[in-house]
């Protein structure tokens, strides 16, 4: 912990012992949260045992105090999961929001988060609670309980809801309700259309801001005005994608909007930090300014800093002076190197769809003949950004040309392209893949003999599938923590997380049938016969998303 003014530190907290860090935000002056996770072992049947990831909050302060466990009394076991910090600062010393889940209001927490989000089918008989949390001794008491219909929560400056969203499955009805004393009224409803994603207040505390378009591809934002007057459109992308919102780590009110594609851009809703941040934009073109978080006064924020060629730099900005000053560096040993040269580009694939991807260029060499690198991304419904990479730019400073395909099924496109990917493992998205390939390869970038597949999880399916049915395409293949044969994944989630959970109907949807011969027939340990060439195969033991015996079986196949 470091005191900017005074430039020493303050305190070092080793929590090493707490598991994996996933989030550092301030609650107040004194007090840092922490959100970390644990990978623990399940029972899941009465042969097998499950992966699961334990999340946990804990607030650290800066004096001597040990860390203290947020929540403890909902669950008399070492290990948490489910609750998230909805509001870090309010007006309330030590006090900070929490949303939790109750089974039946018992506080009885045992069971894995895939298995206590809300299903599309049906109850799951967990209710959506909030809870004030006072950070100095962990305990909470009870603010708002919700129901099992309750899916989002939308807070005010000081932590207090002001609006939920309700989904009944069994009817298809999505509802969004305001706070009116004790009661509670709808102010907008709609039926067997799907459901909104609710980011939280607008800057003047007036209305909601929502993502979605249940009627039509395009993707739009919304003001849910709390006074129930009619809803309208803030910002519209029809052929493309909201990628999200940019929320006041103070507030929690929503300060912008980011658009997906190639090269995101970022809509300002909060006028007043617009103005402040425009300079630092223009300060720092090409690359991405992120807000980390700023003082109570707005006149300091700490804010991140990168580019696909620019590895991170942590600023402290003093709009009273004008100034930036670098108080971290992600990289700081690559100052001085000569990066890649990212391209935003896009090439037709066999149907004549323009697929968009990210061609990086080794430093200081023509973009001819180059060994290459393809390095489909994860998801499969996620992808590549217009930010800063170091395993791309490690492949670009060691010679290679690396490409990031932007297959069909990734994020950031569209619904439309979006949902084209669905059921297409080892089709349609993988053959957007190999047309990528065979447009550098004809364009005179690529060298035909030198050319390798990797990635991780999907990205690791995919590049087992590339060594598997195209094999004379690659000269050698990666996978880390991929999947090789489909119907056992379906068999393993549906293991783990249950026949009706959400997690196992979103992967049929996804994915498709267990039942489907197709599955087997683009599984890459059920045709590992027709591979040609090197094929290096990692995975970690603490994967809880893809299990280590998606490996194991392509390694003995």
């Amino acid at each position: 912990l470091w005191d900017v003014d005074t430039a020493r530190g303050i305190r070092i907290v080793n929590l090493e012992s707490e598991g994996k860090l996933r989030l550092l935000e301030w609650a107040d002056d004194e007090t840092l949260l922490v959100t970390a996770s644990v990978q623990r072992p399940v029972r899941c049947s009465y042969r097998e045992t499950c992966n699961y990831e334990w999340w946990r909050n804990l607030a650290v302060r800066t004096d001597a105090t040990p860390p203290r466990v947020l929540l403890p009394d909902d669950l008399d076991r070492r290990f948490v999961t489910g609750s998230t910090v909805l509001a870090a600062r309010t007006d309330s010393p030590h006090l900070v929001t929490l949303q939790t889940w109750d089974w039946l209001n018992t506080h009885q927490r045992s069971t894995a988060g895939t298995k206590i989000e809300d299903s599309e089918r049906e109850r799951t008989g967990w209710a959506n609670v909030l809870y004030s949390v006072d950070t100095r001794t962990g305990k909470g008491r009870l603010l708002e309980a919700g129901t099992d219909y309750t899916r989002q929560w939308v807070l005010d400056r000081n932590g207090q809801p002001v609006a939920r969203s309700e989904w009944n499955p069994e009817k298809g009805d999505y509802s969004i309700v305001v706070r009116e004393g004790r009661n509670w009224r709808v102010i907008y409803r709609q039926s067997e259309k799907g459901s909104l994603a609710l980011l939280g207040l607008a800057p003047d505390g007036k209305s909601i801001v929502a993502l979605g378009d249940p009627d039509t591809d395009a993707s739009k934002a919304w003001s849910i005005p709390l006074d129930g007057s009619p809803v309208s459109v803030l910002l519209e992308e029809p052929n493309g994608e909201i990628d999200q919102g940019i929320v006041d780590p103070a507030t929690g009110t929503v300060m912008g909007l980011r658009t997906g594609g190639l090269q995101p851009k970022t809509h300002w809703l909060d006028t007043q930090w617009a103005a402040q941040i425009r300079p630092l934009e223009r300060a720092f073109a090409n690359r991405n300014v992120t807000l980390l978080g700023r003082s109570s006064d707005g006149k300091r924020a700490l804010i991140a800093v990168d580019g696909p060629a620019s590895p991170t730099t942590f600023q402290l900005v003093d709009f009273d002076k004008s100034r930036a000053d670098v108080v971290g560096e992600a990289h700081p040993a690559l100052a001085r190197v000569p990066l890649g040269d990212v391209r935003a580009i896009d090439y037709p694939a066999r149907d004549g769809t323009r697929i968009p991807a990210y061609l990086t260029l080794p430093p200081q060499r023509e973009p001819k003949n180059l060994p290459l690198v393809v390095l489909p991304h994860g998801g499969p419904h996620y992808h590549d950004g217009w930010e800063f990479d170091y395993l791309v730019q490690f492949l670009a400073t060691r010679g290679y040309a690396v490409l990031q395909p932007q297959f069909r099924g990734s994020t950031g496109f569209g619904k439309a392209f979006l949902t084209a990917g669905y059921q297409q493992w080892g089709g349609l998205m993988q053959d957007d893949v190999t047309d990528g390939v065979k447009h550098l390869i004809a364009d005179g970038t690529a060298d035909p003999q030198r050319i390798c597949i990797v990635g991780a999880s999907y990205g690791g399916y995919a590049a087992l599938a590339g060594a598997t049915f195209t094999p004379d395409l690659y000269t050698c293949a990666a996978s880390i923590n991929g999947v090789s044969d489909l119907p056992a994944l379906l068999a393993s989630e549906k293991r783990s997380d249950g026949a009706e959970s959400g997690a196992y109907i979103l992967s049929l949807a996804h994915i498709g049938s267990p039942g489907d011969g197709k599955l087997a027939t683009v599984s890459p340990a059920r045709a590992a016969a027709s591979v040609k060439v090197p094929v290096l195969i990692l995975h970690g033991l603490d994967d809880s998303v893809v299990p280590i015996d998606q490996s194991e079986r392509m390694a003995r196949a």
